[in-house]
């Protein structure tokens, strides 16, 4: 009759904590609006005896597999919680988002009031289920909560007191919660602090465990507390997007949930470069670095984790004495049209959107397309490129297409694939393609709408899937309205159209200075360059782009005479047209600044033939030894050789007969080289050398 008169209490006064009535005033606002859910939205009767609902067992390993690493990380906290709460008869559970118990570890002593509750693995404690409880009310209000006693909304639960903590994943999605249950008569506030601390070092491990495939920030205001408990813990992918993070870190940071610092770019959360950020990840050793804040002005200490090695991408660029990755990924230009650019490719990166590249010769369209094709799923398809304007007008479409065996007079009897079926899979990069002749232009729109392509002598189109990436240096709107240019070829080919600044219009030039150094450097030579030698080539106008700046690159790491790049090492005259002078000679010039027009041709061939000279005497003419140093082939040294009549001497210093010099060039297999063949990979029909 007392359990009757008891329970008959309860229900009233849950009826008048959801009135507001004053009686009621002890009951916290979690509690209240639980209990309004319970009558409003469940329909529950706090009298109604419910045994927990069940489970298959089928249905709960499916639920135990889709939750993943949590599970096995949760049971190692729920067996340290166990020994802390040793004869306490608490019993200690985890749940998923559901409310489904997938683990439970408790005091043998508590094991009987567990059954009697229905503390089982594969019961279902989510709040429409039993009402007001600490698993289902912890999912429902997304914080750590104790419900102690009668703030259970159904009577049969008013024994327990049950302390709850969320677990969220790394975008802020509530996957699971941990509760600590017993029949103490007063509330534990202890325990919820065990329990929240114990869900948060579970969060951290999970978070850890599933962000192996990108980089991880791990950060405190204390150095000696990165990789603890309390760390802020961020995960950021290649190109800087923040993926995750823990809770700790929304609260270092100052944002207000997840969604807003999900997203963002890292940084412009920290005032750091991302390439900074990107070599932090590449050191070895624990070593945590200062970092502050954008805007906060905080500091903190940070070390970053680089993604695990299965998750590492294939070297596509590198870096000075560091790590490779992908060219988009790396160079993270930070002049702002740039960097509009990347975060436009980046939002429709594994799209199949076409994309037109404007800008002038040598800034970089080439290899920009290349980096967006990297960066992009068909990374490990094939990326072809066609320069529209080098390849002759009658074989433009052969090269394109392809033709069947015997399609014209001169054709192979193997036939030809083309460029188009080549790049099947991949990225089809068509350069220069304001020079495409009028007529082809109609049968590669037709192969853009179509996705298939009709070989030279062929009847049948064949199917191809391919992302195409065009680049001119013209202006397409100006072509068009001189019937240069097919409008509607325009229109399939510029779903998105970026214009790549020249280099002296760049914000950025002396990090594109930094970046290129290091790219030309390679990776296991680490060469330093003083700033000043920095600015002085980011404030010249470069009428020759990347292509120009790379160059001059090129020929200051084949002279140095250490790994350290100054302006001693510099030469004016490599801008101005004037000649290679003698080291002395440049260090009395260094400080003088010239702005002349450059004869470009002229300086970066006297610079090429000093270099190759240079080098040939270091390597005792070993042409091949010589190659390896320049990272040139075998073939395109000696045609370089050629071009700047470079040859050996004898002992006594007499030129080495002309044949000698002749025979020079021929290599290896018998094919002699056409110096007038400009990339010296490939031999030119009809140019035999038989040796001897």
């Amino acid at each position: 009759m007392r359990l009757r008169q008891d329970s008959q209490g309860h229900a009233r006064l849950i009826e008048s904590a959801v009135k507001g009535r004053g009686d009621s005033s002890d009951v916290g606002q979690a509690v209240r609006h639980s209990w309004s859910r319970c009558l409003s939205s469940y329909s529950l009767d706090p009298l109604q005896v419910k045994k927990p609902l069940m489970v298959e067992r089928s249905d709960l390993d499916a639920r135990r597999e889709r939750i993943g690493a949590v599970l096995p990380i949760a049971r190692i906290e729920m067996l340290g919680l166990s020994r802390q709460m040793m004869h306490t008869q608490y019993g200690i559970m985890l749940t998923d988002q559901d409310g489904v118990i997938l683990s439970y570890v408790g005091d043998p002593a508590f094991s009987m009031t567990a059954r009697r509750s229905g503390f089982r693995e594969g019961a279902v404690w989510s709040e429409q289920e039993l009402g007001t409880n600490g698993m289902g009310t912890c999912l429902m209000t997304r914080e750590p909560i104790v419900i102690h006693r009668s703030d259970h909304f159904l009577v049969q639960n008013t024994e327990l007191t049950c302390s709850a903590a969320p677990i969220f994943d790394m975008q802020g999605r509530v996957i699971a919660a941990l509760d600590i249950s017993g029949s103490s008569s007063g509330a534990q506030t202890h325990t919820l602090a065990l329990v929240d601390i114990a869900a948060q070092n579970i969060e951290n491990r999970a978070l850890l465990q599933s962000c192996k495939q990108y980089h991880v920030l791990r950060f405190h205001r204390c150095a000696e507390f990165v990789c603890t408990p309390g760390e802020g813990v961020l995960a950021f992918d290649e190109g800087g997007t923040v993926i995750g993070a823990n809770r700790c870190t929304l609260e270092a940071l100052g944002y207000r949930d997840h969604k807003s610092l999900c997203g963002q770019r890292i940084d412009t959360i920290l005032d750091v470069p991302l390439a900074t950020l990107l070599h932090m990840g590449m050191r070895h050793g624990f070593r945590p670095e200062p970092l502050s804040t954008r805007f906060g002005h905080q500091k903190f200490f940070a070390v970053v984790q680089p993604p695990a090695d299965e998750f590492r991408r294939a070297p596509k660029s590198v870096v000075v004495g560091a790590r490779v990755s992908d060219a988009l990924d790396v160079m993270q230009p930070t002049d702002p049209v740039m960097m509009r650019n990347v975060q436009i490719l980046r939002r429709v990166l594994n799209r199949d959107i076409s994309v037109l590249l404007l800008g002038e010769t040598g800034t970089g369209k080439g290899y920009f397309a290349k980096a967006i094709h990297s960066a992009s799923r068909r990374a490990d398809k094939p990326f072809v490129s066609v320069n529209c304007a080098a390849i002759p007008e009658l074989l433009i479409e052969s090269e394109l297409f392809g033709y069947k065996p015997g399609a014209f007079t001169g054709a192979t009897r193997e036939g030809n694939i083309g460029r188009v079926l080549q790049a099947n899979g991949g990225t089809l990069f068509l350069d220069e393609i304001g020079d495409m002749p009028l007529p082809l232009q109609a049968r590669l729109l037709t192969v853009i709408e179509e996705r298939e392509v009709v070989p030279l002598g062929a009847s049948k189109p064949v199917a191809v899937d391919i992302r195409v990436i065009s680049a001119t240096h013209r202006d397409p709107v100006e072509m068009i309205a001189k019937n240069q240019f097919r409008d509607d070829l325009y229109y399939r080919l510029n779903g998105i159209t970026l214009t790549i600044p020249p280099l002296r219009e760049r914000k950025d030039a002396a990090d594109v200075v930094r970046y290129l150094l290091r790219i030309e450097a390679g990776e296991r030579t680490p060469v330093q360059i003083d700033e000043a030698l920095v600015q002085r080539l980011a404030r010249y106008p470069w009428p020759g782009n990347l292509r120009q700046l790379r160059n001059v690159l090129c020929m200051m790491l084949a002279l140095r005479e250490s790994d350290y790049l100054s302006l001693d090492d510099f030469d004016e005259g490599w801008l101005t047209g004037g000649r290679i002078r003698p080291r002395a000679e440049v260090a009395a010039a260094a400080a003088v600044i010239g702005e002349g027009d450059a004869d470009e041709d002229n300086v970066l061939g006297s610079a090429e033939c000093d270099a190759l000279r240079r080098t040939l005497e270091a390597c005792h003419w070993n042409v091949s030894a010589a190659a390896v140093r320049l990272h040139l082939s075998r073939k395109t040294m000696y045609r370089k050789m050629h071009r700047h009549g470079l040859v050996r001497h004898d002992v006594g210093g007499i030129r080495r007969h002309e044949a000698d010099a002749e025979a020079e060039i021929a290599v290896s297999d018998g094919s002699r080289i056409d110096p007038r063949h400009e990339d010296g990979g490939t031999d030119l029909p009809g140019k035999r050398h038989i040796p001897g």
